[in-house]
């Protein structure tokens, strides 16, 4: 199968008439005066598409008469056709099914047999150990279709994060505040952000195992537009739905190559990584500190845009900095209308990335979108769900009170035997809970507990040993506190999202955790059988 992102259509756009439509790369180039804008839904994507774009124009401008001029004919609504040719003479390169060459890609891997998800190419897609995402799935099961997986592809490139199993970041390290100006139309935009770039082009690396020429020296600019910190390989698509778009019967990616690159590791000096010799022209970098990136990492900052600060310099600390700066914003200061692309670095996704429309960035631009301070309260906690008060009511005492005196080893080892099963499952423990619920229900004795949680208390009294099932006056213990009310953060420790009280079989099994912890203890404490089944009966019905 081929699949070139020259021809195939996989950029989302909107024309200036308002329609949407969806092209491939050469069509949109040349159709570029044309469409108004990129549109996917992601910022990470409308940053990546435009970088590739971009890419291809830095790759052949030479052959158009240089950056700069192509960049005054972009912004005059123009596309060299010199340029365009020169990018199709190379379609071959963009392939992403291609058997030698297959489009960021790397075929010496293709037999790797430790496979991972497809969704690893998104950030916000949950796969492998990252947490907390806003969208989530089965590593084996989940599939993209060639457009969602195209733009997952050239994210590696711009977004890539530092993670576990020695994978490394970007070229630029971890993503930082990216600036792009925006025109009005995709030709002007395009012109906008194609300034001239300091130092050597070398050659644009498209495919195969990506190794940097020298990675101790300052890096080409080509190079480090293509630069791909994962060694990656597709495998075959086959029909199905694509889990981030929706499409239903197209061809899709399921479980993909995706290894580390040991090739783009920091360079060590003296037993301190040292970060390579590139700034990125959209990125904002410190003065004060070499090569150094500003970047969103706290939660509690993102979600008032209260990182943005960042722009404005740092003041009233031991080290005052000047405003970080990008060579983009600076090499066309006097344009109004820019986007800042702001990626969630932390690992656990608990924030989301944004795009942030601006008219420039002024510090007073900066300062209208941070928040009155007054105004911002630190954001509480929540729990998922409330442990109810005790009722003591006599019906739930009178129940639990009697299956203790009455029931016999072999009753208990019936109902031990209904673990999991639902009261029509097990005819003989369902007779047990029968001639004690209903005899009980014959005394005219009130406050029973409801059948669904009469059934789930004689089951899990019937996990632990007789000795814990014996009534004491003075027992505490309730495994309803080792159900967690609130997600855990990667450290193990409650955060501030609440997560939902189980049900069904996820509540039982959540019980006889605790119970079996509770019994594992060398001094293990005494249960509060009454007290557990007063309170479930409050939850559950």
């Amino acid at each position: 199968m081929n699949y070139n992102l020259l021809e195939e259509e996989w950029i989302p756009v909107f024309y200036r008439d308002g329609q949407f439509g969806r092209l491939g790369a050469m069509k949109a180039l040349e159709q570029a005066k044309e469409i108004r804008c990129i549109a996917p839904a992601s910022p990470l994507d409308l940053f990546a598409a435009h970088r590739f774009l971009l890419a291809l124009l830095y790759w052949k401008a030479d052959a158009a008469g240089g950056v700069r001029q192509v960049r005054e004919s972009l912004r005059n609504g123009k596309i060299p056709s010199e340029l365009i040719n020169g990018i199709k003479d190379e379609a071959h390169c963009f392939d992403l099914f291609d058997d030698k060459s297959p489009f960021l890609q790397d075929t010496d891997v293709r037999n790797e047999k430790k496979l991972k998800s497809v969704g690893s190419l998104f950030a916000e897609l949950a796969s492998g150990t990252n947490i907390a995402h806003f969208h989530h799935g089965d590593d084996k099961k989940m599939r993209l279709c060639l457009p969602c997986v195209t733009l997952g592809m050239l994210r590696v490139v711009p977004w890539s994060q530092q993670g576990g199993s020695g994978l490394s970041p970007s070229v630029h390290g971890a993503p930082p505040f990216m600036a792009m100006a925006k025109g009005d139309n995709l030709a002007i935009t395009l012109g906008l952000n194609l300034v001239p770039l300091v130092g050597e082009a070398s050659e644009a690396k498209w495919s195969r195992h990506f190794k940097p020429d020298e990675s101790n020296k300052p890096i080409p600019y080509l190079e480090a537009l293509t630069w791909n910190p994962r060694r990656i390989y597709l495998t075959p698509p086959q029909k199905g739905i694509c889990w981030y778009c929706g499409q239903r019967n197209v061809p899709t990616v399921g479980q993909i190559v995706y290894l580390k690159n040991e090739n783009t590791k920091l360079n060590e000096e003296k037993g301190k990584k040292v970060r390579f010799q590139w700034q990125d022209p959209c990125a904002f970098y410190w003065k004060d500190e070499a090569i150094r990136t500003a970047k969103s990492t706290e939660e509690d900052q993102a979600m008032y845009n209260k990182d943005l600060a960042q722009l404005l310099g740092k003041h009233g600390t031991k080290k005052e900095q000047k405003p970080p700066e990008s060579f983009l914003y600076e090499k066309n200061k006097e344009h109004e209308g820019w986007y800042l692309v702001t990626p969630c670095t932390k690992q656990a996704k608990t924030f989301d990335h944004r795009r942030i429309e601006l008219t420039n960035f002024s510090s007073e631009t900066i300062r209208s979108l941070l928040p009155v301070d007054r105004l911002v309260k630190k954001q509480k906690a929540l729990d998922g769900w409330k442990e109810p008060k005790l009722k003591q009511g006599q019906g739930i005492g009178h129940f639990v009170e009697a299956a203790v005196m009455l029931f016999t080893c072999a009753d208990w080892a019936t109902l031990s035997n209904a673990a999991f099963r639902q009261m029509h499952e097990s005819p003989a423990g369902f007779d047990i809970l029968s001639g004690l619920y209903w005899g009980l229900r014959g005394k005219n004795i009130k406050g029973l507990p409801s059948p669904n949680v009469a059934w789930l208390m004689l089951k899990l009294m019937a996990a632990v040993c007789a000795n814990a099932r014996i009534l004491r006056s003075n027992a505490k213990f309730n495994p309803l506190m080792s159900i967690p009310k609130r997600q855990l953060s990667a450290g193990g420790k409650a955060s501030l999202y609440p997560v939902s009280f189980p049900r069904g079989f996820r509540l039982e099994a959540a019980m006889r955790a605790g119970l079996v912890s509770n019994m594992r203890k060398r001094n293990p404490e005494s249960i509060d059988w009454i007290g557990l089944c007063d309170r479930l009966d409050q939850l559950i019905d």
